[in-house]
C-alpha cells in the first residue's frame, strides 16, 4: 500500500476483527487476530510517514505531536471515522516511532452477550462500597467494566462519573447522567478527580485503575462516604488484590486501613482469557463477595482461609476461577492444559 494513512490501516482491521495493531518505523504492520499477530505485506511506515500518522492520530495537535517528542510515549484514544474507538499507546523503541493500537467496541455489549458469570447482575444493583475488576494486561476489564455501567445506565437514575486515561468509550444518556474525565485534558491526576467528585453530586464513580496510595485512598474515603465506586487494579486474585491494596499504605497504617477495607469492599472479579476449543477465547472468572466469614479474615488478616471461603461460597454468589474453568472443561469449551498452569500453586 503506497499512500499508508490511518483510515486505511483501521478500515482493514475491523474488516479482519482483529483486536490490536502493531507499527513502527521500518517495520511491517502486524494486525492481532483471535490472540495471533499476523503480519500484512504492506510497504513499512518510513520516517516521514510514521511522523504523518502520529499527527493524525493525535488529530493535528501540534502541542500534543511535541509533548510526545519530549516525553518518548504518549497514551490517548482515536475515534475513527465509522466512530469506532481505538485506544492507542505511542512510543520510541530503539530510536524509532512505534505504536500500539486497541479496538474498542462501539457499542457496549450486555452482561449476557459477555458471558460474564451470573453472579455480575448482583453488581448493578450495588448502591454504595468498593468493586473491583483485576488481572494483570490482556483481560479486557475495561469491557467488563462498560458492561456493568451500561446496565447501571439502563435500569437506575444515577449520576455516573467517570475518570479514565484515556477516555475509551463514550457513553450515552439513558436513566443515568454520565460526566466522563480524562486524565490531563479534564483533571490533573485520579486522586484529585475523585476529591472533587465529592462536590459533583455523584451517585456511582468509576476509576479506570487503582495506581497509586493517593488514588486508592481517595477511592475509599468516597466509598465510606455512602457512594459506589468501581475500579481496576493488576492483580491476579482476590486475595493477591486485597494484600495489594493493603501494601499501597505504609505498615503503620495499614492496620487501620484493614479495618476500612473490611467495611467498604463489597465484591472482586477477577477475569483471564484462555484459548477455546474451536474458536477464539472464554473468560475463566474468580468472584469474591465480602461476606460476614470473610470480613472476619481480613480483620484478623488470615488471608490464607479466604480461598477456602469462596470455595465453600458457592451458594453466597462466589466462585473460585479453578473451579469455574472446570465448568467450562466439562462442557468442552475450554481444555484443561491451557489453564491448569495457572493453578498448579493450589494443586
Amino acid at each position: 500500500m503506497a499512500n499508508l494513512t490511518v483510515r486505511p490501516i483501521l478500515d482493514h482491521c475491523i474488516k479482519i476483527w482483529a483486536s490490536d495493531i502493531h507499527m513502527s518505523e521500518w517495520e511491517n504492520i502486524w494486525f492481532r487476530v483471535h490472540w495471533e499477530l499476523w503480519k500484512v505485506s504492506w510497504n513499512p511506515l518510513d520516517t516521514l510517514k510514521a511522523k504523518q500518522i502520529l499527527l493524525e492520530l493525535l488529530n493535528d495537535n501540534k502541542e500534543a505531536v511535541k509533548e510526545f517528542f519530549e516525553k518518548r510515549d504518549a497514551d490517548f484514544a482515536y475515534i475513527h471515522t465509522d466512530w469506532t474507538p481505538f485506544r492507542v499507546n505511542a512510543f520510541y523503541k530503539l530510536w524509532k516511532i512505534a505504536f500500539v493500537l486497541r479496538k474498542i467496541a462501539s457499542e457496549p455489549k450486555s452482561i449476557e452477550e459477555l458471558w460474564l458469570p451470573r453472579w455480575v447482575s448482583k453488581f448493578t444493583k450495588a448502591k454504595w462500597g468498593l468493586i473491583l475488576v483485576t488481572w494483570p494486561t490482556w483481560s479486557w476489564k475495561s469491557t467488563s467494566m462498560i458492561s456493568i455501567l451500561d446496565a447501571i445506565n439502563k435500569t437506575r437514575r444515577e449520576h455516573i462519573i467517570t475518570i479514565e486515561d484515556p477516555t475509551e468509550f463514550i457513553f450515552k444518556d439513558n436513566l443515568s447522567i454520565f460526566s466522563q474525565r480524562e486524565v490531563w485534558k479534564d483533571t490533573r491526576s485520579f486522586s484529585s478527580a475523585l476529591r472533587a467528585a465529592m462536590r459533583e453530586d455523584p451517585d456511582i464513580v468509576m476509576v479506570w485503575e487503582m495506581r497509586d496510595k493517593e488514588t486508592v485512598e481517595a477511592a475509599v474515603e468516597l466509598a465510606e462516604t455512602w457512594h459506589l465506586v468501581i475500579s481496576t487494579l493488576h492483580t491476579a486474585w482476590s486475595v493477591q488484590t486485597i494484600t495489594r491494596l493493603v501494601n499501597f499504605f505504609h505498615p503503620e497504617l495499614q492496620h487501620s486501613f484493614r479495618y476500612k477495607l473490611w467495611d467498604i469492599l463489597f465484591w472482586v472479579l477477577s477475569q483471564r482469557l484462555i484459548p477455546k476449543i474451536w474458536w477464539w477465547r472464554a473468560w475463566i472468572f474468580e468472584v469474591m463477595m465480602m461476606t460476614p466469614w470473610i470480613r472476619n479474615l481480613i480483620r484478623a488478616w488470615d488471608l490464607v482461609q479466604i480461598n477456602n471461603a469462596i470455595e465453600m461460597g458457592q451458594s453466597e454468589w462466589m466462585i473460585t476461577m479453578k473451579n469455574y474453568a472446570d465448568n467450562l472443561r466439562d462442557k468442552w469449551i475450554v481444555k484443561e492444559e491451557d489453564y491448569i498452569n495457572y493453578f498448579m500453586d493450589d494443586m
